[in-house]
């Protein structure tokens, strides 16, 4: 499947691909805010009028040691399981090939808040965000970020 980004070829091209065209894949847009920051948006759950509550997608062309924040800013439950501490779930393949590791939480400076963003579906109130940082410990490592239910 071809990404919706093509890397630059002439040039050292550092920005994130994101990927969610896979089963329960739900990540619609992802906008590149600097270099190390995306603002990322979610397709609505599925047989809802407009509610998102988790997420599942991949990055692709990450460095080693680098921070990386994304903003989540669709998420719509007024307070969250993130907030008394709880930590993404990610899955890394070179972690998995190197240290037989499968998901595990990580992730620093986690915060779940409303924000002033407005649902466009049938639903009403405010939406909220959900900014995480993340570091990868190898260059090229193909992590995938996904949020359980009860979050």
């Amino acid at each position: 499947m071809k990404p919706f980004y093509k890397l630059k070829t002439n040039i050292v091209d550092e920005t994130l691909q994101f990927e969610s065209r896979f089963e329960s894949g739900n990540l619609r847009r992802a906008i590149k805010v600097s270099d190390t920051e995306y603002d990322l948006f979610l397709k609505n759950d599925y047989g809802t009028t407009g509610y998102t509550q988790w997420y599942f997608f991949q990055v692709k062309n990450t460095r080693k040691d680098k921070v990386y924040r994304f903003n989540i800013v669709n998420m719509m439950k007024p307070d969250s399981n993130y907030n008394q501490g709880m930590k993404p779930l990610v899955y890394s393949v070179r972690e998995a090939e190197i240290n037989n590791l499968g998901w595990y939480r990580d992730g620093q400076n986690i915060a779940y808040y409303q924000n002033q963003r407005k649902k466009r579906t049938g639903t009403t109130g405010p939406t909220s965000s959900l900014p995480t940082s993340n570091s990868y410990q190898a260059a090229g490592n193909i992590p995938q970020c996904a949020n359980q239910a009860a979050a």
